[in-house]
C-alpha cells in the first residue's frame, strides 16, 4: 500500500506539473491563433485591393461590362499618367538636365545670368503649368471617380437603404467632411512624434486612402456617419491592408509625383473596393477587435458642431423661430451618444 501511496503521489506531482507547462502552452498557442488571423486579416485586404479578378467580380469585368468605366478609367489615365506625370518627368528629366547644361557652357562672368535665366523658368513651368494642371486635375478627377463609382454599383445592382431626408443628408455629409479634415490634421500631427511618428503617418495614410475608397459604396448605401465610423473601427486591420498598396505606391514617389501616381491608381481601387469583402477579428482581445480609430477625431468633430449649435441655438431661440428647435440635435444625434447629451443641454440652456 505505501508503494501504490507513493505512485499516486507520483501521479498527481506530474499532473500538477503538466498543468503548470500546460497554461503557458495554451497562452501561446492563443497568441499565436490571434496572430495568424491577425496577419490574414491584413493580407486579405491587399490581395482585395490589388486582385483584377477579385472573388467573384473584379477590376476586368467592370471594365469588361461598362462603357462608362472604361472610357473614364482611360481619362485618367490620360489626365494623371500622361499630362501631369509626363509634364513633371519631362521637365525632371529633360528640362532641368538641359538648363544645367547651358550654365555649364557659359563663362563665368555670366554664370548669374544664366543661373537667373534658369531659375524663373523653372518657377514659371511649375506656376504658368504644373499646379494649374494640378488644380484641373483634382477638379475633373472627383467627377470621373464619382461615375465609375456609380456605374460600378449599378452593374452590382446594389440598393440602397431607405432615403434620408434632405437636410438629415446634408449633416452627415458636413460632419464626414468635418471628420476627413481633422483626420489630416491628426495625420500630420503624428507625423511629427518622434520615432513612432512617420510609421504611424504610414498607417493613417492607409486607412484614409481605404476611407477614401469605400466612401462612394457607403454614400450610395446611405450609410449615416455613425454607421460607417463604426464599420470602419470594427474591421480597422482589414482597411489598413486594403489602403496599403496605394499608399506604399505614393510613398515611393517624390512630391506631386506621388499625387499623380494616387489619382492614377485610384480608380481601380474604387471598383475593388465595390466587391471587396471586409474582415473583422474575431480572435483578437475585445479592446483590438474594435480600434478607436476615430475616437480623437470624433471629439474635435463633435465639440466644432456643439460650438456651431450653441451660437445656432441662440440665434434660434429669438421669438420667431422658436418652432425649429427641434432640429439642433440632429446632427450630434446622427454621431454618437456623446454628442446627443451635449447638444441636448445646448437646447436646454437656449430654451431656459
Amino acid at each position: 500500500s505505501s508503494r501504490q501511496s507513493g505512485m499516486n503521489a507520483a501521479d498527481h506531482g506530474s499532473s500538477v506539473a503538466a498543468k503548470k507547462f500546460s497554461c503557458p502552452r495554451r497562452a501561446l498557442n492563443a497568441s499565436c491563433a490571434c496572430l495568424h488571423e491577425a496577419g490574414a486579416v491584413w493580407l486579405a485586404g491587399v490581395c482585395d485591393a490589388v486582385s483584377l479578378h477579385g472573388r467573384s467580380r473584379g477590376c476586368l469585368f467592370f471594365l469588361a461590362r461598362s462603357e462608362v468605366i472604361r472610357f473614364r478609367t482611360l481619362q485618367c489615365f490620360t489626365l494623371n499618367g500622361v499630362i501631369f506625370l509626363g509634364s513633371i518627368l519631362l521637365f525632371n528629366w529633360a528640362v532641368d538636365p538641359l538648363l544645367g547644361f547651358l550654365r555649364r557652357q557659359v563663362q563665368e562672368d555670366e554664370a548669374w545670368t544664366a543661373d537667373f535665366i534658369s531659375a524663373s523658368f523653372s518657377v514659371l513651368y511649375k506656376l504658368l503649368w504644373i499646379y494649374p494642371i494640378y488644380c484641373i486635375s483634382f477638379v475633373l478627377n472627383t467627377v470621373m471617380y464619382q461615375e465609375v463609382a456609380d456605374s460600378a454599383l449599378a452593374l452590382l445592382k446594389m440598393k440602397p437603404s431607405q432615403a434620408m431626408r434632405p437636410h438629415t443628408r446634408l449633416i452627415n455629409e458636413t460632419f464626414r467632411v468635418l471628420l476627413n479634415l481633422v483626420f489630416i490634421v491628426e495625420m500630420t500631427l503624428i507625423y511629427y512624434l518622434p520615432v513612432v511618428g512617420p510609421p504611424l503617418y504610414f498607417l493613417h495614410s492607409c486607412w484614409l486612402a481605404s476611407i477614401y475608397c469605400f466612401e462612394y459604396r457607403w454614400v450610395h448605401q446611405r450609410w449615416a456617419s455613425n454607421a460607417r465610423l463604426d464599420y470602419f473601427e470594427k474591421h480597422w486591420l482589414y482597411f489598413a491592408g486594403f489602403g496599403f498598396p496605394v499608399s506604399f505606391a505614393s510613398f515611393l514617389c517624390p512630391r506631386f509625383v506621388d499625387a499623380g501616381v494616387f489619382a492614377l491608381l485610384f480608380p481601380l481601387c474604387i471598383l475593388t473596393a465595390a466587391t471587396a469583402e471586409p474582415r473583422a477579428l474575431k480572435c483578437a482581445p475585445p479592446s483590438l477587435q474594435r480600434l478607436r480609430v476615430f475616437l480623437a477625431v470624433q471629439g474635435v468633430s463633435c465639440l466644432a458642431l456643439r460650438l456651431f449649435e450653441g451660437g445656432l441655438a441662440s440665434v434660434l431661440a429669438r421669438p420667431g423661430s422658436r418652432p425649429r428647435q427641434a432640429s439642433l440635435s440632429e446632427a450630434q444625434r446622427l454621431h454618437g451618444p456623446g454628442g446627443t447629451a451635449g447638444t441636448a443641454a445646448t437646447v436646454d440652456r437656449a430654451k431656459r
